[in-house]
């Protein structure tokens, strides 16, 4: 997971302009009555989210025809996401700078996909006031935004890591390692090790965020692919420098990402390449 910054100062402003653009004189009216029940509901995401403890707002089960608020249904809280802020009128130009705040462009859940849309932190299918709330809309890649779907943790050890709130130790101490496989061509297992000092909490909460974004097998796919050219290198680099300095090389490597990401996959593809005798001797080959 990497790091965001939290938006500021943006709640009023994106429900307002989402409001604003209601076509419907009605509808729009009906919103504005109810306007404060969204501002109170974003003060009480951030308090939550601050203590990890977002998994206590209870699950909306009702249809989107029923009342959810005032005389507004759930399914018009709703759409304020869908027609009001992703279309490109009104509160687009939030959208865009919410989506345009990714680290480098990279998806932060994963650290790895292009972020090309904003995944609801808090599906909006069952939180429906935080549909347009900043603090709940996270930059993603496809694959991330619809591989988790609905999925939400309901208790604190199973939600996975907001790129907002949960920056230690999530983000400063390392907790995603690999293995090296002996096969032909090498393969790379990649799996969770939490340092033994966290609480069990946030070791349960680091493998959650690992196993819902389906962590271990994207990042074997990434690791199948460096690795196909990164044999034919070493192999190059080898005979003119000797056996030795595969090791050197790779190790190098490791040092370099853990300094940019400690719990990238390139950090722990290196550091299990460097690690492993197999490899640095004949497993390249």
């Amino acid at each position: 997971m990497r790091e965001m910054k939290i938006p500021v100062g943006m709640p009023a402003e994106v429900l307002d302009a989402c409001i604003g653009s209601i076509g419907n004189e009605d509808l729009r009216n009906r919103v504005l009555e109810v306007r404060q029940n969204f501002i109170d509901a974003s003060v009480s995401y951030r308090k939550s989210a601050e203590i990890a403890q977002l998994y206590t707002f209870l699950v909306n089960h009702q249809k989107d025809e029923e009342i959810l608020v005032g005389n507004v249904t759930k399914g018009e809280v709703k759409n304020l996401y869908t027609y009001n802020l992703v279309k490109k009128i009104g509160a687009r130009s939030y959208y865009d700078s919410i989506l345009a705040a990714a680290p480098r462009g990279i998806c932060p859940l994963c650290g790895v996909g292009m972020a090309a849309t904003l995944d609801h932190y808090m599906p909006k299918a069952k939180f429906p006031l935080f549909s347009v709330l900043p603090l709940n809309l996270v930059p993603a890649c496809r694959d991330c935004n619809t591989g988790k779907l609905a999925e939400f943790g309901e208790d604190k050890e199973s939600q996975s890591l907001h790129p907002y709130f949960d920056i230690s130790p999530f983000v400063t101490e390392q907790w995603i390692f690999a293995e090296v496989l002996i096969s032909s061509p090498a393969t790379i297992r990649f799996f969770v090790s939490a340092p033994d000092t966290w609480l069990r909490e946030n070791k349960e909460r680091a493998k959650a965020h690992f196993d819902a974004f389906k962590l271990a097998a994207r990042f074997s796919i990434m690791a199948a692919n460096e690795l196909s050219s990164l044999t034919g290198m070493l192999a190059d680099y080898v005979s003119h420098s000797g056996p030795g300095a595969v090791r050197e090389f790779l190790t190098a490597c490791a040092t370099t990402e853990l300094a940019l990401h400690k719990n990238s996959w390139r950090a722990a593809f290196f550091q299990a390449l460097a690690a492993n005798d197999w490899f640095c001797e004949k497993g390249y080959l």
